[in-house]
């Protein structure tokens, strides 16, 4: 059995007969154990997380955004820097207080109402992100919205999870919380070649959705239809098992078409996927290339 601590998952790479090197495929929930031992610590009972920046963007209508460090999924089109592939090597940690304190800042400047946690996996660390919601509970009258982005693999694996969301995120009641769940595949072999996970593990992000649908929160479902990477026979089968939950899920999901960013285009090339990054690399490309740490 691969040990994450031992060797660092990166990105995946295809070896020269078009295999997964090892330690792909991977197994995401070892991945969530080894990557919370760099990104998650406790300070004196305080729950501390990675962020590299806090900034503004147009997505959302408008949207503050705190920007955090590491993720449990290797997704070969995921436009995340550097930070998701060496978590060890970026960010600093800011407790709930901190990172809610910047959102409300930038929301001042900017004059907006909605504020979100994404970059990588924002449910890494459990008792932070729900500590950053309670503030923003305490304060919903500032915003419109907050969003919590995620692959779902911590929320499909631990109990409990999906009802502590939705106690800030609900369908009913007075709350402001909104999750986005991204569903990146629906057939065993796709998902793997996406992702990076093993095949068995292709399930966790339905089970996510159901465990959010169960208990009550505000939810809706993004899924890769980008014609490049999600066929229409995975599209009908991840369409039906969303509409199985319940045809509200399946009516909500958000459709997604991917922009090869240049974080994007080093890992695609690197599985072979020049159908999508061209035989020559661009500008832009070349300079992800250069800033990309050293290999240990």
């Amino acid at each position: 059995m691969t040990d994450y601590d031992e060797k660092p998952v990166r990105f995946a790479k295809h070896g020269p007969d078009g295999e997964l090197e090892l330690p792909f495929p991977m197994n995401p929930i070892k991945l969530t154990e080894s990557t919370r031992k760099i990104v998650c610590k406790v300070v004196n009972r305080v729950h501390m997380r990675k962020y590299t920046r806090f900034y503004a963007v147009g997505v959302y209508g408008g949207i503050a955004t705190a920007y955090s460090v590491g993720c449990n999924y290797r997704c070969t089109f995921c436009w995340v820097d550097w930070s998701r592939d060496w978590p060890e090597r970026y960010g600093d940690f800011y407790s709930p207080s901190e990172v809610y304190s910047k959102l409300r800042d930038i929301m001042n400047v900017q004059k907006l109402r909605r504020a979100r946690v994404s970059g990588a996996e924002p449910t890494l660390c459990p008792e932070h992100i729900c500590g950053i919601l309670e503030r923003v509970h305490q304060d919903a009258e500032a915003f419109d919205l907050f969003v919590i982005e995620t692959n779902g693999v911590v929320i499909g694996t631990e109990d409990g999870l999906a009802s502590r969301l939705a106690q800030y995120a609900s369908r009913e009641g007075d709350t402001v919380g909104h999750v986005r769940l991204s569903i990146r595949g629906g057939l065993p072999d796709p998902f793997m070649d996406k992702t990076g996970c093993s095949k068995e593990f292709l399930d966790l992000p339905f089970k996510a959705a159901q465990r959010l649908w169960d208990a009550g929160a505000s939810f809706h479902v993004a899924v890769v239809v980008d014609p490049r990477f999600t066929s229409e026979e995975e599209k009908t089968i991840i369409y039906d098992r969303l509409n199985d939950i319940h045809p509200t899920v399946r009516r909500g999901v958000e459709e997604e078409f991917l922009d090869p960013y240049p974080h994007a285009l080093v890992r695609l090339r690197a599985v072979g996927r020049e159908d999508v990054t061209g035989r020559e690399m661009n500008d832009k490309e070349v300079y992800a290339r250069k800033r990309m740490p050293k290999n240990e």
